[in-house]
């Protein structure tokens, strides 16, 4: 018997006799409450930025969906261990790069001196300095219409960043609720396997249960801590001393009134 045939035995038994994506729901429900504990701690703590405050509560919630997830493996085999409900197969008894002559203004040593060298293509200094005044000039008002295209986008950038967020959170919740079958029979092997709960199955291959979750789970919450964190930027450009994303849609409610 191979590891994917013991994963999808386990993994046939929990969805007949357990209801593992209910169980999941519970994991994932508690999940959510960790980070808002976690960010209303931090809050209090001191950490006023939402930038920071938010992706470490995501991390935190995480931290705690994995604990979550290893208790319930841990006493999910244990009880089966009590109840002699693990299978007992036949036979089975014991992986220079940009060219500094193309910026702009750039100009040779020669058309830095007085005379402006012996080509013709150099400007005066009284022209080169009024041309580089009005350079300035340009680039300085160009620099401040793209601030003002900047605050301009704020009042709807924070609105798309934070539903960008609180759809990513739901897919990440569905998406870990539709492979919890797989994923609970996966890391419930691991787990019985490492605490000798599932000694007569010792052909199969054993791998720690943290690395299983983590090859699983990582990338989702990797993507809504990322999220979060633009959210936070986003909010606090939006309504600078906002401490929540609640203080930033009060800010939005009173600019739009």
């Amino acid at each position: 018997m191979s590891r994917d045939m013991e994963i999808a035995r386990l993994r046939e038994r929990l969805e007949r006799d357990h209801w593992p994506r209910l169980q999941m729901s519970l994991i994932v429900l508690l999940t959510g409450a960790a980070g808002f504990i976690a960010s209303f701690g931090l809050l209090q703590a001191g950490m006023h930025t939402m930038a920071l405050r938010y992706p470490l509560a995501a991390c935190a919630a995480y931290a705690a969906f994995l604990l979550l997830l290893w208790s319930w493996a841990y006493s999910h085999g244990r009880k089966r261990k009590s109840e002699n409900d693990w299978p007992d197969p036949n036979g089975l008894s014991d992986g220079s790069s940009s060219s500094g002559s193309s910026g702009p203004g750039w100009h040779s040593g020669g058309g830095r001196s007085g005379g402006g060298g012996a080509s013709s293509s150099y400007e005066a200094p009284s022209s080169s300095s009024s041309s580089s005044w009005s350079s300035s000039r340009s680039s300085s008002a160009r620099g401040d219409s793209d601030f003002s295209l900047l605050d301009g986008a704020d009042d709807f950038g924070w609105v798309i960043v934070a539903i960008l967020a609180a759809v990513a959170a739901a897919l990440v919740a569905l998406w870990a609720l539709w492979l919890s079958p797989a994923l609970m029979a996966e890391v419930l092997l691991d787990v019985a396997l490492a605490g000798g709960l599932y000694r007569r199955l010792r052909r199969i291959e054993s791998r720690h249960w943290l690395s299983t979750a983590l090859r699983r789970t990582a990338v989702p919450f990797l993507l809504l801590a990322l999220l979060a964190a633009a959210a936070g930027f986003a909010g606090a450009r939006y309504a600078p001393g906002a401490d929540s994303i609640g203080d930033v849609i009060a800010a939005h409610r009173d600019a739009a009134g």
